[in-house]
């Protein structure tokens, strides 16, 4: 079968290319060549290879031996085409001992007198085995777990890492806790029982400073075929000898700043950082002070101001002083604003700023969001508060938090606030088409209708087309006394209006909205609602109950004001203070909670806080309220221009 079908496609091609040979003098070339390819055992790996003008056979080998094709372990990848250009080559189920090796892609000549073959460059197909573990070497000697290496500060120390039995080779990376350092050398080696793999081995020359101490070193080796997230680790601790290095701890900038005298604690701790165990003294201003890791000032006083400082000793050396300053203040400063300043974002994602500013006492953070791109020049007129938060997290993210976001970060310093303003992080909304503006537009008819509807995308949209009944108008185009204007970009949305010219009652119906963009679409429905206009005979019969209605209406409020205005002028009563010398209205009590028509009034005069003021009063026997409640709820309601203070 192999040898027929072989047959067929080399009578087909040599047909063809002696047609081509007499018509085109091109001579065919590599448009692709074969590289470099990793595949898992057991998957299928495609090795490229195409060709331009081409008009002789394809064909493989492996290791310099030609390869055939077999259905199911080695195809063409464009079998059904043999007269393309493109040689490459599924290799099916890849296997270790079968496929791993040097590749080259083969082209014969277009014809025997013409010397246009061609033959690639060995290009590797990796079948992947993962390495062992990574190991440890140093002074020749394999550095167990758990185990540490010694050695003095200052001095050059040479660590090997080695990563074994692996294809293609494990990359090897070194770590000191998290900082990365260089290798002297990295070597791959075949193993010797085993040729297709591969020793991986990394020299590093380091030299040990004393803030390697205690710290990790760690081997990692890099490999695809290791689990997530590809890699393993070996690591070996530090231990570091050294003259001692200290550092102060206990009281941080910001509670140094806010001592109080006989109110505050202070208590320091001189950390020191020696290989031997050194001893610890402090100092104020240059002079010995107390003796001892601890330092305790309780409470502080005014004579205790001043510089102070630390230093350890042991059998190596003595340290340096290390100092601090009880008065330490600073406004805030965005230091950091992100994740970064430009921001894409899919539609209904959820989306987290966050914003780092350093400030002493601590800042507290706000964030402003100012819609769309214009550019802010008033914070708070161009923007709005939205979080007072440090992280902003955003969830369900829609077009309308599009836009600049800016972090404010403020602090008190002898109670006057300090800011300071983040740049602007610019975050972009990514979708399909979403509408925002749909649901019924109303005509009259005879006149002119617009149907709109408006949708947010990003990227805009590519196309739009109006569908109703058997119509399909694409955007912007016109049909008879249909119009689809093209679309208005507002606020980074997209508004698009259907024009009817004298629209009928027929043209009362749903119209549909397609809008597509590169990342999908959307179909908004907008209903069109067509009134009939009243006739000339229906507007003279309807008109005159109308206007009968509108005067007899405003008859009724006048008398209304009428009535109002007369019984207000009879149950007030005039006075005089002696002080205002002021006409002043007082309603009585009565006047607001009951009749007065059937009690009796007598005149009197009764003292004030602004002079003697003439009042009626009235009866109690004749009331059906008790003296003392009718005492309260006659009390007078004094109308007066109020008191400017």
């Amino acid at each position: 079968m192999f040898y027929a079908n072989t047959l067929k496609l080399f009578s087909a091609e040599m047909e063809c290319n002696n047609a081509d040979v007499g018509k085109l003098g091109a001579v065919q070339r590599f448009a692709e060549l074969p590289k470099y390819t990793e595949v898992n055992p057991g998957e299928d790996a495609l090795l490229t290879c195409r060709i331009s003008d081409k008009k002789g056979i394809c064909s493989w080998q492996k290791d310099n031996k030609p390869v055939g094709i077999y259905r199911g372990k080695y195809e063409w990848a464009n079998e059904h085409n043999t007269m393309s250009g493109d040689c490459s080559l599924w290799v099916r189920a890849a296997s270790l001992q079968l496929d791993d090796g040097q590749w080259q892609c083969q082209v014969t000549a277009s014809n025997y007198n013409v010397q246009d073959a061609l033959s690639s460059a060995p290009a590797a197909l990796a079948v992947r085995v993962p390495p062992q573990t990574p190991r440890i070497l140093f002074n020749g000697s394999h550095v167990l777990p758990g185990q540490n290496i010694t050695v003095a500060a200052g001095s050059r120390a040479t660590v090997v890492c080695e990563a074994r039995y692996g294809n293609p080779p494990a990359y090897i990376e070194w770590y000191l806790d998290k900082e990365s350092l260089t290798a002297w050398s990295h070597t791959n080696t075949s193993e010797a029982e085993r040729p297709r793999m591969w020793a991986a081995r990394s020299v590093l020359e380091m030299n040990v400073p004393r803030s390697a101490h205690g710290k990790h070193l760690t081997c990692r080796a890099h490999h695809p075929s290791f689990p997530p997230p590809y890699y393993r680790d070996s690591f070996t601790k530090l231990d570091v000898t050294f003259v001692p290095v200290v550092s102060i701890i206990g009281a941080d900038a910001t509670e140094l700043s806010s001592l109080e005298e006989n109110t505050s604690l202070l208590s320091l701790d001189c950390q020191a950082d020696g290989n031997p165990k050194p001893y610890v003294w402090w100092t104020r201003n240059g002079q010995v002070f107390a003796t001892g890791p601890k330092l305790k000032l309780t409470p502080v006083m005014r004579n205790h101001s001043g510089t102070y400082g630390c230093q350890a000793r042991n059998s190596l050396g003595t340290s340096d002083s290390v100092k601090i300053d009880i008065d330490v203040k600073f406004p805030p400063r965005v230091k950091w604003v992100g994740p970064d300043i430009v921001v894409d974002t899919n539609l209904f994602s959820e989306v987290t700023l966050e914003c780092n500013a350093e400030a002493n006492p601590s800042p507290v953070y706000q964030w402003y969001h100012s819609p769309g791109t214009r550019t802010i020049h008033n914070l708070f007129e161009d923007a709005y508060l939205i979080s007072s938060t440090a992280q902003l997290q955003l969830h369900n993210v829609s077009y309308h938090q599009n836009g600049q976001y800016i972090c404010i970060a403020k602090n008190l310093i002898g109670h006057k606030e300090r800011s300071h303003r983040s740049e602007a992080v610019t975050l972009n909304v990514l979708g399909p088409p979403v509408g925002i503006d749909t649901g019924v537009v109303h005509a009259w008819s005879g006149g002119e209708a617009k149907v709109q509807a408006t949708v947010c995308a990003d990227p805009p949209p590519d196309e739009a087309v109006w569908l109703w009944s058997h119509f399909r108008l694409e955007v912007p185009s016109q049909i008879g006394k249909y119009g689809a204007l093209d679309m208005e970009k507002i606020d980074g949305c997209y508004r698009y209006i259907l024009s009817i010219s004298y629209v009928e009652a027929a043209d009362a119906r749903d119209y549909v909205l397609h809008v597509e963009n590169e990342r999908g679409f959307s179909s908004l429905t907008v209903s069109l609602i067509v009134h009939e206009n009243f006739s000339v005979t229906e507007t003279m019969r309807v008109a005159p109950m109308i206007a009968a209605a509108l005067v007899i209406s405003a008859l009724l409020v006048l008398v209304l004001c009428f009535l109002v205005r007369c019984r207000r002028k009879r149950d007030s009563v005039e006075y005089k203070t002696d002080e205002l010398d002021s006409d002043i209205k007082v309603l009585p009590a009565d006047a607001l909670y009951g009749s007065q028509a059937t009690c009796p009034m007598s005149e009197g005069n009764r003292q004030t806080a602004a002079g003697t003021v003439s009042v009626t009063s009235v009866d109690i026997t004749c009331s059906r309220y008790s003296p003392a409640a009718l005492e309260v709820r006659r009390a007078a309601v004094v109308l007066q221009p109020p008191t400017t203070v």
